[in-house]
């Protein structure tokens, strides 16, 4: 049974390898087949994300299962300076949005900078928490990054889409049901259907913040998402359960499958807004953070469930990474609200002032909640760190 699982490993490797490149080669040759050339940064943007996560990923998951399959031993994980990547970071954030500004060859010279920018934080949690919490090994933590990257995504991305098309119906059926409701909803039909309507920003600002798609979309990405996403990042945890991680282990193994998540849904996710690319990343470091304390719970969670049967621990932090990701999604998602009515209202001073200060306040507590989140990962690590040297957590 082992056997045909590292096998599927190989092939699972192998397959993301070969898509990432395919997918990202055609993104990158779509301006140049349709002849619309003038988002070429863009398009080699997607297309360098897709390929450095399917290459990225891709194959050392090969490899491992590969060295698994023939008995070879995982080195160790055990990462060593970690101030080469804040350097690293602040350096690319920099230089980043000189070559964007200035389209210093953009189309070639940013894409490599994007995926780093991207790329570095949840690796630079994963490799803090994997240096304090030692004896682990560099095979479960890329299977476990993997996991997070590539299955957890794809699974979480297909339930998304039905519950989200469910809610959309249900949203429609109440609406036909106000009076005026069904003549909104054909305008509205009609107006999705005309390419002149949909290239202003304006009438997109304003269908954001009408209140039928104001309450679907904070909805979804309030409750619908985070109970989805939080269930799934850490599903390699469950799935290597076989192995009884020891505490330590399995909070590492729920982090990595968070930072795997954070990097994948970064890659694109950023993609949306590439003008203020600079201010994304940063939120996106934030966003990391999120995703691996949240993977990071629920693994201990599971432990609990492993080890000792206690299903309510794990439903305690189950419920605080849905807390803490709803948090996270609420807050950024107001600014971006909060943004688009500056924009939509410039006749109105008092209301841009009242939303300029609403906008100041949310990215307070963006900071904040940031803090808090990375404080919680340091808190644990240590924790786990102390508990781990005077009991040992064990081998595979």
């Amino acid at each position: 049974m082992l056997e045909i699982a590292r096998a599927f490993v190989i092939f699972a490797g192998i397959s993301a390898a070969l898509l990432g490149l395919l997918l990202g080669g055609l993104c990158i040759l779509a301006p140049f087949i349709s002849e619309a050339r003038s988002d070429l940064v863009g398009a080699t943007t997607i297309g360098g994300a897709f390929i450095s996560l399917g290459l990225g990923l891709g194959l050392p998951l090969a490899w491992q299962g590969l060295s698994s399959l023939l008995g070879r031993p995982s080195s160790p994980f055990r990462p060593k300076s970690l101030w080469p990547l804040v350097v690293a970071f602040a350096l690319v954030l920099v230089i980043g949005q000189a070559v964007f500004s200035l389209d210093l060859l953009a189309p070639l010279a940013f894409p490599p900078l994007y995926i780093l920018s991207i790329a570095i934080p949840p690796l630079f949690i994963l490799a803090f928490v994997g240096k304090h919490l030692t004896d682990l090994s560099f095979r479960e933590v890329i299977l476990q990054l993997s996991g997070g990257a590539f299955l957890a995504p794809i699974l979480s991305f297909g339930f998304e889409l039905v519950l989200g098309l469910l809610l959309l119906f249900t949203a429609s059926f109440f609406v036909a049901l106000i009076p005026g409701g069904m003549k909104y909803l054909q305008n509205l039909s009609t107006n999705l259907q005309n390419p002149a309507w949909l290239e202003d920003p304006a009438n997109l600002y304003k269908l954001l913040l009408s209140p039928p798609v104001l309450v679907i979309i904070i909805f979804f990405l309030v409750v619908v998402a985070p109970v989805v996403e939080e269930f799934l990042k850490p599903l390699g945890v469950a799935i290597m359960s076989y192995r009884r991680p020891s505490k330590a282990r399995a909070f590492l193994w729920g982090l990595a499958g968070g930072a795997g998540f954070a990097l994948s849904e970064g890659l694109f996710n950023a993609t949306l807004n590439l003008k203020a690319w600079g201010v994304v990343a940063l939120v996106r470091a934030g966003a990391a953070a999120m995703h691996c304390i949240g993977g990071g719970l629920v693994g201990l969670g599971l432990y609990h469930l492993i080890s000792s049967r206690r299903p309510w621990r794990l439903l305690g932090a189950y419920g605080a990474s849905v807390t803490l990701h709803a948090l996270w999604n609420a807050s950024t998602i107001s600014i971006l609200l909060a943004s688009l009515f500056v924009l939509t209202s410039p006749e109105s001073e008092v209301a841009v002032a009242l939303a300029g200060l609403l906008i100041l306040m949310l990215v307070a507590f963006v900071l904040l909640l940031t803090l808090v989140m990375a404080s919680l990962i340091l808190f644990l690590t240590k924790t786990l760190e102390e508990k781990s040297a005077l009991g040992g957590i064990g081998g595979l």
